[in-house]
């Protein structure tokens, strides 16, 4: 993330990546190839210290999330953070609290808002195009991540797994479409074959009535396609898309048009995430993703793997009381 992230903000005008700070041994080739003009850092409080910056983008592991942003925020430094916002319910909390105290601009990178594809859907839902959502159903499938520093993804206790290190992304889209979720039901099936593989399927059930269907999956062969798909349904009306399907967007019932036809990216989703938060700052504006979206993103993947723990439902208002 933090090269696409350095990269993108090459596309980004009025912003410039002035110092980098890693622990990785490769942090000096790095930065010579995605931030050449950046100085160089082992400790990253002392880059907040001593570089003329602004603005910190996290990019670390999640256990490292909550003393990394209120460090910044002890400085003043506003903050773009990668997603999930924090490991436990607790640390999210925190951060909340810390970046809400300071005053500064903040946001979690939940990126699936920004791809076009879903960003239509949503356009298309609050226009009403699908009636009122009833049922909504995602997919998001993949091997097991075999990168990271120390093979850290595959660590539960630090990455959370597949529910809170990828489901989140539908976790909170689901929740920017229909609101908040009232409870969910969630099975895992999970194996190790040298890397952690997990399975997931996830019944949320929406503070509305809405019902929705998360399966997110590390447990495809190496090599396979990453694949994600929705099933967005309404009593008017029916939203589809999938990854394997040549069209961007399939549109039934009341909905306007028969098909949405793909079109070129003007720019990575990436791009257009950290263009948005750099406006923010800029302007003072408040960016689209609250810190409070971010905790509840997170606690409703807690809840989820709470309950594949547990085997009943769990409400992600009860996660971490």
């Amino acid at each position: 993330m933090a090269t696409t992230h350095a990269n993108s903000y090459q596309e980004v005008s009025d912003a410039e990546v002035v110092a980098v700070a890693s622990l990785d041994d490769d942090k000096k080739a790095f930065t010579a190839d995605h931030a050449p003009e950046a100085g160089v850092y082992d400790d990253a409080e002392t880059m907040m210290d001593e570089a003329d910056i602004t603005i910190v983008d996290v990019c670390t592991p999640t256990p490292t999330h909550r003393p990394l942003v209120e460090a910044a925020a002890e400085r003043g430094l506003d903050t773009f953070c990668e997603k999930p916002l924090a490991r436990t319910a607790a640390d999210a909390d925190a951060i909340v609290e810390a970046v809400e105290d300071a005053g500064i601009t903040f946001m979690t990178g939940h990126v699936l808002r920004y791809f076009p594809e879903y960003a239509e859907a949503k356009r298309r839902i609050d226009a009403g195009e699908i009636g009122t959502p009833g049922t909504l159903s995602t997919e998001r499938l993949s091997a097991p991540p075999r990168y990271g520093s120390n093979s850290w993804f595959g660590d539960k206790d630090q990455s959370g797994g597949v529910l809170l290190d990828m489901a989140i992304h539908d976790f909170d889209y689901l929740r920017w479409v229909v609101g908040d979720v009232e409870r969910v039901f969630a099975r895992t099936a999970e194996w190790d074959d040298g890397h952690l593989n997990q399975h997931s399927s996830v019944l949320l059930r929406f503070e509305d009535g809405a019902t929705g269907n998360v399966e997110a999956s590390w447990g495809y062969p190496e090599g396979s396609p990453f694949v994600t798909s929705y099933e967005l349904a309404g009593d008017e009306g029916l939203l589809e898309f999938d990854a394997r399907d040549e069209n961007a967007i399939r549109v039934s019932g009341g909905a306007e048009g028969t098909k949405a036809p793909a079109s070129p990216l003007a720019k990575s989703p990436y791009t257009a995430e950290l263009e948005h938060f750099v406006t923010c700052v800029e302007t003072g504006t408040e960016p689209d993703i609250s810190p409070d979206d971010a905790r509840q993103a997170v606690r409703i993947a807690l809840a989820a793997i709470e309950s594949a723990e547990c085997g009943e439902p769990v409400a992600p208002a009860e996660v971490g009381t």
